[in-house]
């Protein structure tokens, strides 16, 4: 069987534990008939309020690696974020960086075939333009978009990408929350992912990482430290690999917005995995933390992807808590 590795960044909190169970949990109950998974997760903060002992009974499996304490009171969250690619397992055929907030509805295995046999990093087109909070006037947030006349967007990428890579940015993509009543101009991007989900092939994948770790610091700095430095970086990485790209159908990262369910009904039929990441119908750093949220979320009326969302879960869990933290089972490896 082929070998698929799950990477995912953390904070050692309640929220992010409580979540990467709930992934875990829905993974192992999901049908593998030709790939493997393992999970890894990179955690960096401050051990001494770690919570990962009362946890450790439901992170069956779960390969865990602390970011050293340097690298995290030099780089802060960024340091676990660049652990999960600089120490990525080398045995895997495809390595699936994922948030925490995300949560598998149905198996991936098609697409991960397609990304191991065609070669191609994949992903969903990110919903908005970048933060770049440079002399351009430029927003990137869901309420609004990139103001003149969209040349401002294409100087800004050339200006993040100077001294990085020559290889010229292709702009045929588009932001996949941003309509079709928006200015063509606001809407094209480079192949600029969503970090939620992202795969790559072990080749491509050695080829993008050194890059992306040689990138990430220098467009942070350019971008005033935004917190969509890491996703130009990969773009920019990609780019310079010269490596072939897919991007996915939303269905496969399918946010827990209205927007995208207006947008993407059919995919919406289709849901892979849910991203939710929106906090309007519910917190998503509770809903697994304690018993007392977690009924709450089972009594939500809930509609669209988020009932989706909540049917993959009582299908996994059932409707009593899952993580009740009483201590005495199984350990993880930690590394």
């Amino acid at each position: 069987m082929r070998k698929v590795a799950f990477l995912i960044a953390a904070s050692p909190t309640d929220a992010f534990y409580s979540q990467i169970a709930a992934l875990g949990g829905r993974l192992r109950s999901l049908t593998w008939s030709h790939w493997r998974p393992s999970i890894h997760v990179f955690v960096g903060g401050d051990r001494r309020n770690d919570k990962v002992p009362e946890w450790l009974p439901y992170l069956e499996d779960v390969n865990i690696l602390w970011t050293s304490d340097a690298g995290f009171a030099r780089e802060g969250d960024w340091a676990q974020s660049d652990d999960a690619i600089r120490f990525a397992p080398r045995d895997a055929d495809v390595l699936l960086a994922l948030d925490a907030d995300t949560f598998p509805v149905t198996e991936c295995e098609s697409m991960l075939d397609r990304v191991h046999y065609a070669g191609a990093v994949a992903g969903v087109i990110a919903h908005y333009p970048p933060g770049f909070d440079l002399a351009f006037d430029t927003t990137a947030n869901a309420s609004s978009v990139p103001l003149g006349d969209g040349g401002h967007l294409r100087d800004a990428w050339s200006s993040l990408a100077r001294g990085l890579t020559d290889v010229p940015l292709d702009f045929a993509y588009a932001h996949t929350l941003l309509g079709p009543d928006r200015p063509a101009a606001h809407r094209m991007t480079p192949f600029y992912l969503n970090f939620g989900v992202v795969a790559f092939p072990r080749e491509a994948f050695e080829l993008v990482a050194p890059r992306y770790l040689a990138f990430r610091q220098q467009v942070m700095t350019r971008m005033n430290g935004s917190d969509f430095s890491g996703q130009v970086a990969l773009t920019l990485a990609i780019a310079d690999a010269r490596v072939r790209t897919w991007a996915l159908p939303m269905r496969y990262n399918f946010p827990n917005d209205p927007v995208a369910e207006t947008m993407y009904p059919a995919e919406l039929d289709h849901v892979a995995i849910v991203h939710y990441l929106r906090t309007s119908e519910f917190d998503r750093h509770r809903i697994f933390a304690t018993s007392d949220s977690y009924a709450e979320f089972l009594e939500l009326p809930l509609s669209g992807v988020n009932r989706k969302f909540r049917e993959a879960v009582i299908a996994t869990f059932g409707t009593r808590y899952p993580f009740p933290r009483d201590g005495g089972a199984s350990r993880p490896r930690q590394t």
